[in-house]
């Protein structure tokens, strides 16, 4: 791949393919620092270049120390040939994605405040007008070292809703998305925070809140079945913690919180009584979940 560019800088190493395009590993040409590049294929059609300049440039417009910077972005080629890029920061560590098994679950004050830092970061987009609608832990990235967590994949979503309309099937991650989003009705910042909500009950229980063995099962599941309450898989949390599940995981948007700043409040809140419960004297031993140790890797944002 030497001597290939994209955008002006100069590609490394590609990463990973995906559906509607690849992440890659570039150099800032400046300053030689280490640059993801996103490509995704536009399939010619000005509004399909129209439509991804938007969205990439709304992207571009968060600034907020748990989303992952873009740095620029920009179309190469014409017609069916045409490629859309996103210039994004290199975040170390890995995603979240690593932690949703029961035997590698994280410290539970730990979970808590990482997506404390997500709430309020699509609070941030929120209030600019931009959703996410993509909220999974593959796109939740985690640097233990310095205890930040980033989302990554703004932009994205709304590219990926299209390829949808053209194909006929369904893109992005059912299991995560809200009911509304999956009936194609119109979306708000709720939805992303109903995803939060699947996230949360994962990272804390090892399991989604529906797991059906065929789509049309999830689909309806997800549609139309309660979620389970956390305390029938973790009876040791709070039920403050399982109460605020509950409410994010409604199928109503309306019955939800709306507020990402709202949702990070909850969710420091109960970890610091989580926190308060493990160090007083008395207290009972913490649960098996989250006593790994946690170790940074570079991994780029993810695809």
């Amino acid at each position: 791949m030497p001597g290939v560019m994209i955008g002006g800088f100069p590609l490394v190493r590609t990463f990973a393919h995906g559906a509607l395009g690849e992440l890659h590993l570039a150099s800032d040409p400046a300053t030689g620092a280490p640059i993801a590049i996103k490509t995704v294929r536009l399939h010619g059609g000005e509004l399909t270049r129209e439509r991804f300049l938007r969205e990439s440039n709304a992207a571009a417009r968060l600034h907020h120390p748990s989303i992952v910077r873009c740095h620029a972005t920009g179309i190469e080629g014409q017609g069916e040939s045409a490629i859309g890029w996103i210039a994004m920061e290199w975040v170390a560590g890995s995603d979240l994605a690593r932690y949703t098994s029961p035997a590698r679950l994280l410290p539970e004050p730990l979970v808590l405040e990482l997506l404390a830092q997500a709430a309020e970061a699509l609070g941030h987009a929120h209030a600019l007008g931009v959703v996410h609608r993509d909220i999974k832990p593959a796109n939740l990235l985690f640097n233990p070292g310095r205890g930040r967590l980033k989302i990554a994949d703004f932009g994205c979503a709304h590219l990926s809703d299209a390829e949808r309309s053209r194909s006929g099937v369904l893109a992005g991650t059912p299991v995560y998305m809200a009911p509304e989003q999956l009936a194609g009705a119109p979306v708000d910042g709720r939805c992303d925070l109903y995803a939060l909500g699947v996230v949360l009950f994962e990272l804390l229980t090892g399991h989604l809140p529906f797991e059906s063995a065929s789509m049309g099962e999830l689909l309806a599941d997800i549609t139309r079945r309660p979620a389970p309450p956390l305390a029938a898989l973790r009876p040791d949390l709070p039920g403050e913690l399982a109460a605020l599940i509950e409410r994010l995981l409604a199928k109503q948007p309306e019955a939800r919180l709306a507020d990402g700043q709202a949702v990070a409040h909850e969710l420091r809140h109960i970890a610091q009584a989580l926190d308060a419960a493990l160090v007083s004297p008395g207290a009972p031993a913490p649960a098996q979940a989250g006593t790994m140790a946690v170790h940074p890797s570079p991994t780029p944002p993810s695809l």
